[in-house]
């Protein structure tokens, strides 16, 4: 297992000497070339802050050249500064690559200048790049944050602004003259980043950076109103910002300075859409249509300008106009202005309601309806019609409160028995729809049963009084299944045939376990007309799997109906609620179609919580048990991506299941080598406790601590490996029978793989002792290379014997005994053992090579 040189030990000795001498003779010439850099780099910096560039670079480049690697980054930063400086950026970038980097590659001081250089050459992506990496070391590298800046201008506002507030930020005081561009481009910037806001309904995000782009262009008026364009900039800026901040009298101020000069209004023509919205705001609708008119004539595509002009319509109260305007802009819309298309619903909305009915009747305007319906009523409350009529509108609206109190007046009033049998059943049934949305089952059943007893043959009120009596049976479910039962019985005879009562009843004894008699009655209502097959069926499926003799099988061919039944109808909650079933049947058989199956239920589920919910845990039940078959199959990566899969949401599973599963994950780790992984959570686990509701024995007290000791054996480092060697001498005290007799070997393999490490790092008295530790925990062939190991780092004192009692068990032993004869000045005996370790087939590079050279040497 070891073979050591001793020849190869003196020769690399030898050469330490020569060096150390080599040392010593140096320190006085380095000390001498280092002092002489410092006076050339003290003198290039007093050039260079006199502006004498040509003799700052000779002085820097002496010291570069002299002691590359003493000189700091920042001298050759100012280097190459000097290279831009003189325009000389082919050449700047050339000592950049070639001799700056070299020695400070990603120094932020060299990067910088790289990047400035780049972006003379015109290689500006480039630049870009290189200067993001720079600001990201050194925020404060203004001149790089104000090259980014200008790159992002106009396409991308968020890292625009950003790059131009830390440029200003950070540059010297006395480039304040240079702010015109970088100020003005922030403030646009900002403004950008505000209607985002705006679009994510973040209003107060959108108010401070309206207010921040405000204070830019309010910079540029007060400090550098006289700069060329900076005023006309400016103005556009702050008619935009205070209208975003609803200062709308200095908006419509600055806003019509800019347009009584038309070189002043920029290209988009955003002056007038601001204007026309503080217009607006200020309830001047026709100054907002001029101004509108503006814009739109400008921007004749542009959606939003077509929505403003509606909205002045809409403030003059010309609801047609409003309207027309609304449709265009809806036509110009593009797929992507989402908040747009939001806002202009709103409007569409508003403006509907406000129009008169359509000629052709619908419910077009249903506020309108609900308002005009209850002026008629407050003129005729005893109007039944009307009753029945705004009852309706109020229930279709969600107001089934004041349905309500409207119907109950009715039915409370004096002559109520008086009207006609029509208008009254049409007030119960009014009541009881009313009644039955707030949850009031029991009130809206007595309702609709005083209107059937005035209509005994109206079936809408036979289908409705089911319906009711049926949503009570589900509620009493929940208390007392004798209630549900009995309430079912009452709704039989008011249709005895009715789907949902038969329904609701196979359901029932499937609950209290007879489901043979709801197998039959499921099997007949699959044929029966009105009955919700879907529903029925699946039902059947659950069914045969409960009757006094199982049948999965059958329950799969069911469930295989329905998944093509609601692949045809299209029901996506129908098809996930048919695969959550599903799944557990198939994850003992087929592990892999009951994740597929049941993934897609997780992604059909994703708007449906209650289908939501089952699925994903039955998808990590199901992903849990793939995981273990491809783990016996060797495939612990796609073991351990199923077992990652299965612990990503928690709160999906059950008791000990997320241990369970992270326990599976960390052995999956630990099976595709990735011991650190493992022992993470090994560790995590260990912590948590509670291993023997998911363990058996013998890992049930101590699985987590043995597995994770387990991942530091295997994971070849040698710190974590003496880690492993005491885990396991921890373990062992409370370990016992078989279990203890593995930890024992566990201890003595770490430490004689400790002991290996150490003798590789050349810690030979360490190594010795780890085997000592190694021999204390060994027994049978670890005992025997623990102790052939140990005698290995003693070979020079070792004696022939002491490795030809080994027998060649390590084969090692032969190599070693020769190595020990050889010293020993036994030619002939050396030969036959390293001959013997050839025959063992140890692979070792110079056994070859030592058994020639006996033979040229001896004539063996």
């Amino acid at each position: 297992m070891y073979e050591l040189s001793t020849r190869r030990f003196h020769a690399r000795k030898s050469s330490w000497r020569v060096l150390v001498l080599a040392w010593v003779a140096l320190c006085g010439l380095a000390s001498t070339v280092l002092a002489q850099a410092e006076d050339d780099l003290r003198e290039g910096d007093r050039y260079f802050e006199e502006g004498e560039w040509r003799k700052a670079s000779s002085a820097y480049d002496r010291a570069i050249r002299q002691y590359p690697r003493q000189v700091a980054a920042e001298a050759y930063a100012k280097r190459a500064t000097i290279y831009i400086i003189l325009k000389d950026y082919k050449s700047g970038l050339a000592f950049v690559n070639d001799t700056a980097k070299t020695v400070h590659p990603t120094a932020p001081e060299v990067l910088e200048q790289e990047a400035l250089l780049l972006w003379e050459l015109g290689q500006r992506d480039r630049a870009v790049a290189v200067a993001e990496k720079v600001v990201a070391a050194r925020p404060k590298a203004f001149t790089n944050q104000k090259l980014i800046g200008e790159y992002y201008a106009g396409k991308n506002a968020s890292k625009t602004a950003v790059a131009y507030q830390a440029y200003l930020s950070s540059r010297p005081a006395d480039l304040e003259a240079g702010d015109v561009l970088p100020r003005i481009r922030l403030g646009f910037a900002l403004l950008s980043n505000a209607r985002e806001a705006i679009a994510a309904r973040d209003s107060a995000k959108a108010s401070d950076l309206y207010g921040k782009a405000a204070a830019q262009f309010e910079a540029v008026q007060s400090k550098h109103g006289r700069r060329p364009n900076a005023e006309i900039n400016a103005a556009n800026g702050l008619c935009a910002a205070y209208t975003g901040l609803e200062r709308f009298d200095q908006a419509i101020t600055i806003c019509e300075r800019v347009t009584q000069d038309p070189r002043r209004i920029d290209s988009n023509g955003s002056v007038w859409f601001n204007l026309a919205t503080s217009y607006l705001a200020k309830k001047q609708g026709k100054k907002a249509r001029t101004a509108i008119g503006e814009y739109n004539r400008i921007r004749k595509t542009e959606a939003r300008g077509v929505m403003l002009l509606g909205d002045s319509y809409f403030l003059d109260r010309e609801w047609q106009s409003a309207l027309d305007n609304y449709l265009r802009a809806e036509k110009a819309l593009r797929p992507n202005q989402t908040h747009e298309q939001v806002q202009l619903s709103i409007r569409l909305g508003k403006t509907y309601r406000r129009l008169p009915p359509p000629p052709g009747g619908g419910n077009g305007n249903l506020q309108l309806a609900l308002e005009k319906l209850a002026a008629g009523m407050n003129a005729n409350p005893g109007n039944a019609e009307l009753a029945v009529e705004l009852a309706g509108a109020y229930i279709e609206a969600g107001q089934d409160a004041k349905a309500s109190a409207l119907t109950e007046r009715m039915i409370g009033g004096a002559d109520f028995v008086k009207k006609p049998v029509p208008e009254r059943v049409a007030v119960l049934q009014a009541s009881a729809k009313a009644l039955f949305n707030q949850d009031k089952l029991r009130e809206s059943r007595a309702q609709f049963e005083a209107a059937r007893e005035l209509a005994p043959n109206d079936v809408t009120i036979q289908r409705a009084l089911v319906e009711t009596i049926n949503a009570q049976a589900y509620v009493a479910l929940a208390r007392d299944i004798k209630a549900a039962q009995a309430l079912l019985d009452q709704a039989l005879p008011v249709d005895p045939k009715s789907p949902i009562t038969l329904t609701n009843l196979a359901v029932l004894a499937m609950d209290r376990g007879d489901c043979d008699r709801a197998v039959e009655q499921l099997e007949r209502l699959r044929t029966q007309s009105g009955a919700d097959v879907l529903v029925v069926t699946r039902l059947l499926a659950r069914a045969y799997l409960c009757s006094t003799k199982p049948s999965p099988k059958r329950a799969a061919e069911v469930y295989a109906e329905v998944e093509r039944e609601a692949k045809k109808a299209g029901t996506n909650n129908v098809l996930a609620e048919v695969y959550v079933e599903w799944g557990p049947l198939l994850w003992e058989s087929d592990p892999q179609d009951a994740v597929e199956k049941l993934t897609q239920a997780v992604q059909l589920a994703a708007q449906s919580p209650t289908i939501l919910a089952p699925a994903k845990r039955n998808l990590a039940v199901a992903l849990f048990r793939r995981g273990w078959k491809l783990m016996k199959e060797g495939k612990s990566g796609e073991a351990a991506a199923d077992f990652e899969r299965a612990t990503r949401d928690e709160s999906s599973l059950r008791g000990t299941e997320p241990m369970a599963f992270e326990f599976s994950l960390a052995l999956a780790q630990l099976d595709k080598g990735q011991a650190g992984e493992a022992s993470k959570i090994f560790k995590q686990l260990a912590q948590r406790g509670n291993q023997a509701t998911y363990l058996r024995a013998p890992y049930a007290k101590l699985g987590n601590q043995f597995f994770g000791a387990y991942a530091n054996y295997r994971s070849g480092n040698l710190a974590l490996r003496q880690q492993a060697a005491a885990d396991f001498t921890k373990i062992s005290t409370e370990a016992t029978g078989a279990f203890a007799a593995k930890v024992r070997d566990l201890i003595a393999s770490s430490w004689e793989l400790v002991a290996y490490d150490q003798w590789r790092a050349g810690r030979q008295a360490q190594s010795a002792k780890s085997l000592a530790s190694a021999l204390r925990y060994a027994d049978g062939d670890i005992k025997r290379r623990a102790t052939h190991n140990r005698s290995v780092l003693g070979l020079s004192r070792e004696s022939p014997e002491t490795f030809e009692s080994f027998a060649g068990n390590p084969a090692e032993a032969w190599v070693n005994a020769g190595i020990a004869y050889d010293q020993a000045g036994k030619a002939r005996e050396a030969y036959e053992a390293w001959q013997k370790a050839k025959a063992r087939g140890v692979a070792m590079r110079d056994l070859q090579r030592w058994i020639d050279a006996k033979k040229r040497i001896y004539g063996f």
